[in-house]
């Protein structure tokens, strides 16, 4: 029994068998290889969605500075306008006081040439001349009092740039006032997308490690299905082959039959030939008539 199963262990195996074992230990590896892609198509895909979720945060960010130095621009432009204006007014301002220059002394020439007048009048009221003196009295009068009209009108003219001058001091505050006030909202856009841009820095290596990371199992995961294809490849090579020794046994079998079948009508035409029955009954027969002994 021992030596009859020594001898079954030491058969060699048939090349169908042989042909079956390696395509099924191709098609394994192959199977194998696939789950490791599919696990590595699935971990970069994940890292893909992480990133694309990443990057939609930072578009959101940038949006919002968009906005924001939108924002900026337009209160840089309102602040820019409120000092140009005040600087305006002050260049303005300044050329009224250069008019203005002098002003002091016209009114105090002014009063002088009421007192002039005045002490004439009362001279010529209360002091007797002659009438050329008299005369030239009056035409000294006459002069003081076109010279004190002509001295009037440019007090008043000195008077009026004084109040512009004081309503343009007011003007130029509020002007400047406004500036400070744009000026403090351009500041507070630039700190927002100054914080802002922290944050997208930080979102950027983030996407920039995703995407990294990503690449790398997308290069393995394509390795991988390099493998798995020619794993596959070689499993179809295998199953051609053992399809061909497959059908090799078969039409050996199948031969083998026929022979076997064909021995087996050979031998069922020789025992059951019915001319050659009717012989041996006759000898048969003819044995029992002369005594003899039949033998089957």
């Amino acid at each position: 029994m021992a030596q009859k199963k020594s001898r079954t262990q030491g058969k060699p195996k048939s090349e169908t068998k042989l042909a079956e074992e390696r395509f099924q230990n191709c098609v394994g590896k192959r199977n194998t290889l696939n789950e490791e892609a599919r696990a590595l198509r699935d971990e970069r895909n994940s890292l893909h969605d992480q990133r694309n979720k990443v990057m939609e945060e930072i578009m959101a960010h940038r949006d919002e500075m968009k906005a924001n130095t939108t924002i900026k621009v337009k209160h840089q432009n309102l602040r820019n306008s409120a000092q140009e204006k005040a600087k305006q007014l002050i260049e303005l301002k300044q050329q009224k006081r250069k008019d203005k220059r002098g002003g002091k002394s016209l009114k105090d020439t002014v009063q002088a040439l009421h007192s002039e007048i005045l002490n004439l009048e009362k001279r010529r009221e209360t002091t007797e001349m002659p009438i050329s003196k008299e005369r030239e009295v009056m035409d000294k009068l006459a002069i003081l009092r076109r010279s004190l009209g002509d001295q009037e009108v440019v007090l008043s003219t000195q008077e009026h740039i004084n109040a512009e001058v004081s309503e343009l001091d007011t003007t130029i505050d509020s002007e400047f006032s406004r500036a400070d006030e744009e000026h403090k909202s351009v500041v507070n856009m630039a700190r927002q997308n100054k914080k802002i841009y922290k944050k997208v820095t930080v979102l950027m290596k983030e996407a920039s490690h995703l995407s990294t990371e990503s690449d790398k199992k997308h290069k393995e995961f394509v390795d991988c299905r390099k493998k798995a294809d020619n794993q596959h490849a070689k499993a179809m090579e295998m199953l051609e082959t053992l399809r061909t020794h497959r059908k090799s046994e078969s039409d050996e079998r199948q031969a083998r039959w026929k022979v076997v079948k064909d021995h087996r009508q050979n031998i069922k035409k020789e025992l059951y030939d019915p001319k050659k029955l009717d012989n041996v009954a006759d000898d048969a027969l003819q044995q029992l008539l002369s005594g003899g002994k039949i033998t089957l």
